[in-house]
């Protein structure tokens, strides 16, 4: 078993310490807010680390692509067309160091239903709607690119969110993974929501750990019951266990009770752990706690698995 961080960290810099920057120079602050976030992660026991998604990494990708305007929000304003360069693999390499060992480090992206998701489309664009496959393999292109710098700077673990009530088709969505994922070592994708409705087609879809909430989605436990398919398809069961949006700790056993279920149908080194969601909007402390939290409840389950 292994504990992960889903995503985000709170540990974006404030806009001050940016005036500062431009005014002075020194340390770029984005990067020394990674390097923050990843001390906290590592301090607190988790096995796999983000970069803290530290900058919005939906405006800091359409930022560089032709056809997109991010004026307050992302907008498609025509055909689009391929970055000006990656974005994404700074940060990366700034966790990279900071961590001492790539291999620990996940790299996150949105997928391209959530990348659509939250552009806003105008009327000059050719694309028909936000979900237009023409436009979703136009992103999963652009996104690609992100994917194949993050390849070329040693990532290995590379997960995209998508939230599963978009995804009206299930092959397009599978097309999709196998463009996006094409020879990543190790390809993550966490679905929001209710992900039981999508089995057992996803088992067929080209991802290594399937990553899903079992705090808010409880149903999501239904895909114990395809317990024999994730072992022909070798898939790692990635749960969001921990209540991201809840200020106080939540007792160990209501974790462990989440987890145990899993850890038994489909083994100890076949299972991860991490939060719900991001944990970005929490204060420092609190989503300390909460990865700590996934620890003692990995130490726990160890120790009953002996």
């Amino acid at each position: 078993m292994l504990t992960a961080n889903l995503s985000g960290y709170p540990k974006r810099p404030d806009l001050n310490v940016i005036r500062k920057y431009l005014e002075v120079g020194g340390e770029n602050p984005f990067t020394a807010a990674v390097k923050n976030a990843v001390q906290d992660q590592i301090k607190a026991g988790t096995d796999v680390v983000t970069d803290g998604q530290i900058r919005d990494s939906i405006t800091l990708i359409a930022s560089n692509v032709p056809g997109m305007k991010t004026d307050g929000q992302a907008r498609i304003e025509s055909k689009l067309g391929a970055p000006q360069r990656p974005t994404i693999a700074l940060d990366f390499l700034a966790a990279a160091t900071a961590c001492g060992d790539a291999r620990l480090v996940k790299a996150v992206l949105p997928g391209p239903f959530s990348f659509v998701e939250s552009c806003q489309l105008s009327s000059r664009s050719p694309y028909s709607s936000n979900s237009d496959v023409d436009l979703l393999f136009d992103v999963a292109s652009i996104l690609r690119l992100e994917i194949e710098a993050l390849k070329e700077n040693k990532a290995r673990l590379i997960q995209i969110i998508e939230p599963i009530e978009s995804v009206n088709d299930m092959n397009v969505f599978l097309d999709l993974l196998s463009f996006l994922f094409k020879r990543v070592k190790t390809p993550i994708c966490h679905l929001e929501g209710d992900v039981s409705k999508a089995f057992p087609q996803l088992l067929d879809a080209k991802i290594s750990v399937i990553s899903f909430d079992v705090v808010d989605f409880p149903q999501n436990r239904e895909i114990l019951k395809f317990k024999e398919l994730f072992e022909v398809h070798e898939k790692i069961t990635s749960l969001g266990c921990v209540d991201s949006s809840a200020m106080q700790n939540e007792s160990i056993q209501s974790i462990e009770k989440r987890v145990i279920a899993f850890v038994e149908a489909f083994g100890y080194d076949s299972v991860w752990i991490s939060p719900n969601k991001t944990l970005a909007s929490l204060p420092p402390l609190i989503a300390f706690h909460k990865l700590q939290q996934l620890g003692i409840t990995k130490d726990r389950i160890a120790a009953r698995t002996r």
